[in-house]
């Protein structure tokens, strides 16, 4: 009975934290202002550290979410719970100004854990996309200028979209793992237009608030193939692959336009327009991972999605294909060193290079970086304690664009535990 209220205790965790996740947003970017918002890096702490590389990754006493697959590789009578923060600083830049902002919030939490000796399970709760911008602009019209003075424009942004998923993942035979997630988006984006007037004009403050409902279901499937090699299997290689169907997410669109008096608020419009829906293009990823036993790892994932002619409630976006490149490695000098602490400590780093889906102006906004990070494992436990961080820059200040210099801190806490082993009582 002890497991099976841990069991509840857990998955009630998931389902209170859904509201929490679902209306926490990190990021400030004008970016964000496109499309389902800004899809940053993606994974937890432990994987964001080297690189953010997924699909060859296969740890016993970790979740990677990113490749389904990945769940049988957990010990048959173990328990893994996970949840992390993250926190975020961006300086923007333009060729006349610049600006930072900084923010936290509650990352992720997660389960997996065994069905079967070949069938592992895990769920979750995640962000997928971010939004989060704030644009002022003034009209100098000079006949404007002349009769009622400039006209102050505000363009606002917030909201974002939450995945949950629930996995299961299968073994064949030796060597094969084959799994799938299907995870729940929801979550809403608000885009507001403002247009304030000079004082001591018959003009009124006009406000414009455009909100997308996103609710569905999306299927991920994914497949991971590994053997090993030389003196006692000292030596392997993990390929995998993922592939998320093309697929339409269900959101629904609702017009609010008002105009404001002092404080007084002025209803002039309010639709709910017919549910629609956001095309999510196939999205293919695949990699490999090579490590020697448990001291060394190398891997490198290669992903492609292809947006140039998915629609935003029937209207087409300034996206094009993005192609993303991620390289990674991790170092244990020895994990069964009892004087050291230092040498059980996992070290990481990587290296990412990304093409993303945004095209302004004629320059594809580009987005890379390096993240480094530790895992640091708790006394007499296979639980660790992950880090990681993330410097990076994404845009242009090339035709008057937006660059980003940005710096992302993951803190991670994978708990691992023997919760469904046998007792013997003398």
């Amino acid at each position: 009975m002890r497991i099976y209220n841990k069991l509840l205790l857990l998955v009630t965790a998931l389902l209170v934290s859904m509201p929490v996740l679902s209306q926490s947003f990190s990021t400030f970017s004008p970016y964000s202002r496109f499309g389902m918002g800004e899809i940053r890096n993606r994974g937890y702490a432990n994987t964001k550290a080297f690189g953010g590389i997924s699909q060859g990754v296969r740890n016993s006493k970790s979740i990677n979410f990113l490749n389904p697959a990945s769940y049988t590789s957990q010990d048959s009578m173990s328990f893994i719970f996970d949840f992390g923060l993250e926190g975020t600083g961006v300086n923007y830049k333009t060729n006349n100004q610049a600006n930072f902002n900084s923010g936290a919030n509650l990352h992720h939490l997660a389960i997996q854990f065994p069905i079967t000796k070949w069938m592992g399970a895990s769920a979750g709760i995640q962000p997928f996309s971010n939004v989060g911008y704030r644009i002022k602009d003034i009209e100098m019209d000079p006949y404007l200028l002349s009769t009622i003075g400039p006209i102050k424009y505000y363009y606002q942004g917030k909201g974002g979209v939450t995945q949950s998923y629930f996995g299961l993942a299968i073994k064949p035979f030796k060597g094969l793992s084959l799994g799938a997630n299907m995870s729940y988006f929801f979550g809403a984006i608000e885009h507001t237009t403002e247009t304030i007037f000079p004082a001591d004009t018959p003009y009124q403050t006009f406000r414009r608030q455009n909100s997308i409902v996103v609710r569905d279901i999306a299927l991920s499937l994914g497949a991971q193939y590994e053997f090993a090699f030389g003196s006692e299997k000292s030596y392997k290689v993990v390929v995998g692959a993922t592939l998320d169907n093309e697929t339409s997410i269900g959101a629904q669109k609702v017009l609010f336009a008002s105009t404001l008096i002092g404080k007084v608020v002025d209803t002039l419009a309010f639709k709910e327009y017919p549910k629609s829906a956001i095309d999510f293009p196939k999205n293919i990823s695949a990699g490999f991972t090579f490590a020697y036993k448990d001291k060394f790892m190398i891997g490198a994932d290669y992903a492609s999605q292809d947006w140039t002619n998915a629609k935003f409630l029937n209207v087409s976006d300034s996206l094009v294909k993005s192609n993303t490149i991620r390289v990674g490695l991790q170092l244990i000098p020895n994990s069964t060193d009892l004087r050291s602490y230092f040498k059980r400590v996992a070290y990481r780093a990587g290296v990412y290079y990304s093409d993303t889906n945004l095209k302004l102006r004629g320059n594809q906004i580009k987005d890379y970086g390096i993240t480094f990070g530790v895992g640091l494992p708790f006394k007499r436990s296979n639980s660790t304690f992950n880090i990681s961080c993330e410097l990076g820059q994404k845009g242009t200040l090339s035709n008057n664009l937006i660059q980003e210099t940005y710096g992302v801190v993951n803190i991670g806490f994978t708990f691992y535990d023997f919760w469904f082993m046998k007792r013997k009582y003398n």
